[in-house]
């Protein structure tokens, strides 16, 4: 659109790689010289494109040429003599064609072009009026040699393709969004997304009223975002509810709001849409908070492709103190005490019942599917009754009927499996498989067959024998024993219909979205557990595909036994109620809370910490959780231990108490440790201190081993004696010291009963610890789980938890001087247990969408380093490693180039600070 700028326009033609990642200008480097990036693009003045009249100018130029030409040759042969002036002879083609061009434009409006043209318009003049005047003190008498040299020069200039103005523009604009600048990154970042339709909405957004409820074409946003929803999403219009709640008189006045839908209504849609709008015309920054870390990878995914800047940042922090002017905008399933939380937040509400896609619930009894009605005396209508043909064999293999139910809708359709347990998910997926016709395995076979290479990939060569057997059929399962790396692979597969069918535990139900025709619920347990009815309602909520289904079907397996249970899940109306979570685990949370609000400064004495909590949700709800104890009494008991565990100190004075925190206090929150292990992390530091092993890593790493997930293992006695023989002395003798002896191992591996057991945190932490060990050592995390008998997913997220919980301790440890020691040997460690790979492929796997194999590669390819891959061109790069394609290596490249670049700012910035003259230098005395 007229108006925009070279670096608003490149924004715009990759608009769809990143929609919330600003990073355009960087974009421009990494693309290669040989793309046309303005290819097709000619909207710079409207109806009136100023490429294609140049490009008109240039075809009648070229034809005046070629008649001039034949003229002249005409003339030449006749009489040599007879020549226009040297001046215009000596013109060349283009300094015509320049000037040509320039005499048709010159009488039109370009007052409305960008800066960059403008600029581009002003070099060209002042070249030709160099020019003529260079050549306007030149006189020639050509003899015989120069017009031979000149009829040569025309030869090579007819055979030479012509270098056009449209090409002179592109590459003008090109390099001047390219060229460095001054400002700084953030200004360049956020100036490079600002169109006309962008500021017309920021003045409307300025100059908004009650009365006002149009901010722009598309809600406040450019046309441009509304077209990029379909063109990426296939989002063509609203649903009525979408609309009538951004119109809302508080969402246009920033007011703070709350609204609630049933499942899978659209209400993400909603809070991107708002989110856009603070980004792109308030240039305000925005918080996305979300539940889940696998929602949070979704989103990511969703929002960009993650090489661009794109990244999860985890925080443990308790406290957000926002200012008075931040708009909250929370969104939740219909909830029976949203007057706490309207109060809380003091917030509107907007509440709809809306869902896309019809919803039929069923449960099957025996031989006999009954729908749920609530109108029913007994809840449950008969719906229709089975007639499978099952074999004796198959009867007792499935006595469920679900191979039957499944067959009904896929593979045409997709379905959903929810099992009770893990190990379930594996059984049933397995038993599925073993009925499904021949027709299944020629059902998307390439697909299948890339999927299958893919896993292996993501498994250096391995692959789990369940999925190799059920991915030609297209079914898969999916629960937490999958590595990050199957489980999106299998999501994407399922997402794009190469697989049809998945069974899954109930986390599924709460993670990510993913809908399918029909969902059949194995049992009404997780684990041993009967379901709650907000499980319930979320696993028969991904039942029906919003543009895809007409209805979506739930059907629950059910016995005798459980028929009155599930009559009271499945009849009642789900309404569940939130309530503040500081009282949970015998107040931890209100614990770490009155130590940040004292870490912080936001409150130094009991008074002013009141005045805090008055505005916190559970002050609107202390009348339901504060029941034995009122809200002052649990904080003042909360002060007082605190004080116990020497993390603040309490001064009286005449003016009253002083809250301080203590360094240790300050290196709890600060490092994000939970309050139950903090003075149990300080005591482990310490002793390790006195005799730290530094000629091995298994010390540090149990010093870092997170204290939260020792009773998530229980250690296999014969794996652990093995492990621990293979240890060298010293490292025997560290255990030792810990209170895991050889001896203790030993008689537990044999069975003996152990008169006295050591102390089974340490222990079991120990255990944990030898597990990480191994992983450094080998970095296979394939053999290192199938080695100590656990899956690998939870061998991942250990690595994960470990990680993360180094950096926490590297922070406690950052304020507390008797640590010091710990700063570079943790500091090194977390980069070890973040990658877990070799030394030398840590630098190649900082860079996004490198993975451990792809480094290897990539390393064996001869780019050892981030410097190879910066200035690797993308096509050798994509000709040299396999199954590597070009949209991939161009994205290896970008990233790599970034961080090479954020690298060197990082280190001129340090050469400027040395380089710099102290202000406050010691001047000689006069």
């Amino acid at each position: 659109r007229r108006g925009f700028t070279a670096m608003s326009l490149k924004q715009e033609l990759h608009f769809n790689e990143t929609v919330l990642t600003l990073h355009c200008v960087c974009c421009w480097q990494y693309c290669s010289d040989s793309e046309d990036l303005f290819g097709g693009y000619d909207s710079i003045l409207e109806d009136s494109s100023l490429l294609a009249k140049l490009d008109d100018v240039e075809q009648n130029e070229r034809q005046s040429d070629l008649q001039s030409a034949a003229h002249t040759d005409a003339v030449d042969q006749q009489d040599f003599t007879s020549l226009r002036p040297s001046n215009e002879g000596n013109q060349t083609c283009e300094d015509l064609l320049t000037d040509s061009i320039l005499d048709d434009l010159r009488n039109e409006p370009l007052e409305d072009l960008p800066a960059s043209q403008l600029q581009f318009q002003e070099q060209v003049n002042e070249n030709v009026k160099r020019s003529r005047l260079q050549e306007g003190n030149k006189t020639s008498t050509p003899d015989r040699t120069e017009r031979e040299r000149n009829i040569e020069d025309k030869t090579k200039r007819q055979s030479k393709v012509r270098r056009s103005m449209t090409d002179h523009l592109k590459r003008t604009m090109l390099c001047n969004a390219a060229a460095p600048s001054n400002v700084s990154r953030t200004v360049v970042l956020k100036e490079a997304v600002v169109s006309e339709e962008i500021s017309v909405a920021m003045q409307a957004m300025e100059t908004v009223s009650a009365e006002t409820t149009d901010l722009g074409p598309f809600f406040g946003l450019p046309t441009k975002v509304k077209d990029l929803m379909y063109k990426l999403r296939g989002i063509k219009s609203l649903y009525n509810w979408q609309e009538t709640c951004l119109n809302l008189g508080c969402v246009q006045q920033r007011k703070n709001l709350i609204y609630s839908l049933p499942t899978s209504g659209g209400k993400t849609l909603v809070a991107e849409i708002l989110i856009l709008r603070e980004l792109l015309c308030r240039k305000k920054d925005c918080l996305f908070i979300l539940p889940y870390i696998s929602l949070v990878q979704e989103k990511l995914h969703m929002l960009g492709d993650g090489s661009r800047g794109a990244f999860i940042e985890m925080t443990l922090a308790k406290v957000l103190y926002m200012s008075k002017t931040t708009q909250i905008i929370g969104m939740s399933a219909t909830l029976g005490n949203i007057r706490d939380l309207q109060t809380f937040l003091r917030a509107e509400n907007y509440t709809n019942d809306f869902r896309p896609v019809q919803l039929k619930e069923y449960v099957k009894l025996k031989d006999t599917i009954y729908e749920v009605d609530p109108k029913e005396e007994e809840c449950f209508k008969f719906s229709r009754a089975l007639n499978f043909k099952y074999s004796s064999g198959m009867q007792r293999i499935d006595p469920d009927h679900i191979i039957a139910l499944v067959t009904e809708v896929i593979p045409t359709h997709s379905c959903l499996v929810f099992c009770p347990t893990k190990k379930n998910c594996e059984n049933v997926v397995g038993m599925i498989c073993k009925y499904l016709k021949e027709e299944f395995l020629q059902h998307r076979k390439t697909e299948k067959t890339v999927l299958l290479r893919e896993l292996r990939d993501s498994g250096n060569g391995s692959v789990c024998p369940v999925l190799r057997k059920t991915v030609p059929y297209g079914l898969a399962y999916h629960h937490s024993g999958l590595t990050t790396e199957e489980r999106k692979l299998i999501e994407e597969a399922y997402s794009s219909g190469v697989l049809c069918l998945l069974t899954c535990t109930s986390t599924l139900a709460a993670g990510i979205n993913l809908p399918a025709r029909r969902v059949i619920l194995r049992s009404p347990y997780v684990a041993t557990d009967f379901l709650k009815r907000s499980q319930y309602k979320q696993m028969v909520g991904r039942a029906g595909r919003a543009g895809i289904d007409s209805v979506g079907e739930s059907i629950l397996i059910l016995q005798d036994k459980d028929r009155d249970m599930v009559t009271t899940l499945t009849a009642h109306p789900l309404i569940c109620s939130c309530y503040s979570n500081l009282m949970h685990d015998d107040g931890k949370g209100i614990l770490s809370l009155l130590l940040s609000l004292i870490g912080l400064n936001i409150t130094t004495s009991l008074d002013h910490m009141r005045e805090f909590l008055c505005g916190t949700l559970l002050y609107v709800q202390q009348k339901q959780l504060c029941v034995e104890r009122s809200l002052w009494e649990v904080v003042q008991q909360g002060v007082d231990l605190l004080k116990e565990k020497n993390l603040i100190t309490v001064t009286s004075d005449e003016h009253g108490q002083t809250l301080q925190v203590t360094k240790l206090g300050k290196a709890t929150y600060k490092g994000s440790v939970d309050l139950t292990y903090s003075d149990i992390l300080y005591k482990d530091l310490s002793k390790g201190l006195e005799g730290l092993l530094l000629n091995s890593y298994l010390h540090l790493v149990y010093l870092v081993t997170p204290y939260d997930m020792i009773l998530q293992c229980k250690p296999d006695w014969m794996v652990y004696f093995r492990q621990f023989t293979l240890l060298s002395a010293a490292e025997q003798k560290m255990s030792a010291a810990l209170g895991v002896p050889e001896s203790f191992v030993a008689r537990k591996a044999a069975g003996q009963t152990v008169k006295k057991d050591s102390n089974m945190v340490v222990v079991s932490r120990m255990y944990l610890a030898l597990v990480l060990f191994s992983l450094l050592k080998e970095t296979n995390l394939w053999s290192v789980a199938d080695r100590f008998q656990l899956s690998r997913g939870f061998v991942q997220a250990l690595l994960s938890s470990s990680s993360a919980f180094c950096s926490c301790v590297l922070h406690f440890t950052e304020e507390l001087e008797e640590f010091w020691p710990f700063k570079a040997l943790l500091t090194e460690l977390m980069r070890r247990l973040s990658y877990c790979v070799k030394a030398e492929l840590i630098p190649l796997m900082e860079v996004a969408g490198v993975m451990e194999s792809r480094a290897k590669q990539l390393y064996n390819a001869g780019y050892k380093t981030l410097n190879h891959l910066a200035n690797a061109d993308p096509a050798v790069l994509s000709d040299s490693i396999e199954k590597l394609y070009r949209k991939q290596a161009n994205l290896i490249v970008a990233s790599a180039k970034m961080l090479l670049n954020e690298k060197a700012a990082a280190l001129q910035e340090e050469v400027d600070e040395l380089l710099t003259v102290p202000l406050d230098l010691p001047q000689q005395l006069t």
